[in-house]
């Protein structure tokens, strides 16, 4: 008896998994990554950016396809490869909206959903106008520069091995953390709990049984990684108690002005916030250092130019980071070859529609693949070399360099983020020069984490840094 019972389990198992990768019928005429390879590749911890490169890129380079299907996160979804097709889709936020993503995936419980980055429509506009009036009132350039001093002190003098991709998470996070919610996580210094069970939640997160079967979060619910996430975000709904009673010169009292918000949507784009200006951010400057570290000819070229303009006693301004081209073609370059965010949260339409030579059925998951763009071939000769000269000249490439999306709904935040990465190295550049260890891993290439959620971000990245002595 308990072996039919095992078998019946085991038959119903089998049907469901045959469903849930079987290729819907109206999509079968796409061009497709196979799935058995894509469902290896989570269940080794492949990192994005070689899952990617090895079964998604050579539909771009060696097909000439625009768009590819492809299996992530329990459904088959369209990858837009090439970034004109993708600007016919991302300029037109009416027709083509964000998703609602299903429910069985607990990143979105974490997130929650209203918030700018998966609301519509009049709610979406109500959001945009909010964050967008927060984060452009001012670029807190002073702010990042104190918190480079922070970190230099952690680094301290002569000539240590320090974790930089450490380093750069708890500089990003102090980053968020003072200039939007006027909260000092004082990470820099400390290891904070914040950091602790952010990375915990998301680790849980990412179980690859989970991700290859999203179902079972309804079959086998983990109620403590639920109860830790409702702890975490229970911490920024106190935030925003406090910033009420305490306002100041930042991004959250300027969005507490808007009688509109809810404490539900303020306290949703807060986590939204905390995990884009947190992750991404530290993503993109741990990758401009692994890039000035292998390329010393460069490191020195950009330190010449920040000295040129910064003496060796004056803080970074919004003026005269303008005066450094050379090291911002650095921060384009590095953002383009190791994307911190691979590709964007769905879109779909409500009728068919036309991507490229192909018809789209109706409410098809549809993403723009911003890793797939940034190495085509076609815009980007050897776009696997780091090449900052590319961007001399921004007119012959900006329309091909998204690293903050497409359209309407590109991520606010782009002048803060530029401008972070922007003081913290021209600040470094002037205090350290910095090396690979003999023993990297990333001796050969950039090696990042495991990540289901579309990140590149350097994992295990340690430098060698060496004070410079002023004369």
């Amino acid at each position: 008896m308990g072996f039919i019972v095992v078998a019946a389990c085991l038959g119903v198992c089998a049907i469901l998994l045959c469903r849930l990768f079987v290729v819907p019928h109206d999509l079968r005429h796409l061009p497709r990554v196979p799935v058995l390879p894509l469902l290896w590749s989570y269940s080794r911890g492949e990192p994005e950016d070689k899952r990617l490169r090895r079964l998604v890129l050579p539909f771009a380079n060696e097909m000439g396809e625009e768009i590819v299907l492809v299996w992530a996160l329990g459904r088959w979804m369209v990858h837009i490869l090439d970034h004109k097709v993708g600007y016919d889709v991302f300029a037109n936020i009416d027709l083509f909206p964000k998703e609602d993503p299903p429910d069985d995936l607990l990143l979105w419980r974490f997130i929650g959903r209203n918030n700018i980055l998966l609301s519509n429509g009049e709610q979406w506009r109500r959001h945009s106008k909010v964050i967008r009036n927060a984060i452009n009132q001012s670029i807190p350039v002073p702010q990042f520069a104190s918190l480079s001093r922070r970190l230099f002190s952690v680094i301290g003098g002569g000539q240590s091995t320090q974790h930089f991709d450490d380093l750069a998470q708890r500089f990003a996070l102090d980053a968020v953390g003072t200039t939007a919610f006027g909260y000092d996580f004082d990470a820099i210094a400390h290891d904070s709990p914040f950091v602790r069970n952010y990375n915990t939640i998301m680790h849980a997160i990412a179980n690859p049984l989970y991700l290859i079967m999203p179902f079972l979060e309804r079959v086998v619910p983990r109620h403590s990684l639920k109860k830790r996430m409702d702890i975490l975000a229970e911490r920024f709904g106190e935030i925003l108690v406090e910033k009420r009673e305490t306002p100041g010169p930042d991004m959250l009292t300027n969005m507490l002005q808007d009688v509109h918000l809810t404490d539900g949507e303020l306290r949703d784009n807060m986590l939204l916030l905390f995990i884009a200006g947190h992750d991404t951010s530290a993503g993109g400057i741990a990758s401009l250092m692994y890039f000035l570290a292998k390329h010393d000819e460069l490191q020195t070229q950009a330190r010449k130019e920040v000295v040129d303009v910064l003496g060796t006693t004056d803080c970074p301004t919004v003026e005269n980071v303008q005066r450094m081209p050379f090291l911002m073609s650095c921060v384009r370059e590095a953002l383009r070859i190791n994307t911190p965010i691979a590709y964007v949260v769905p879109r779909s339409a409500s009728m068919p529609i036309q991507l490229g030579r192909y018809t789209i059925p109706a409410n098809t998951s549809i993403v723009l693949n911003i890793y797939a763009v940034h190495h085509n071939e076609r815009d980007w000769p050897a776009p696997f070399d780091f090449d900052p000269n590319r961007f001399q000249n921004i007119s012959t490439v900006g329309a091909a360099w998204i690293p903050f999306g497409l359209g309407p709904r590109q991520c606010p935040a782009k002048a803060f983020a530029l401008h972070e990465q922007m003081v913290l190295t021209a600040m470094m550049l002037r205090e350290y020069k910095w090396s690979l260890p003999a023993s990297s891993v990333h001796a050969d290439d950039v090696q990042n984490a495991f990540s289901p959620f579309a990140l590149c971000l350097p994992h295990r990245l340690d430098l060698v840094c060496t004070r410079i002595e002023t004369p």
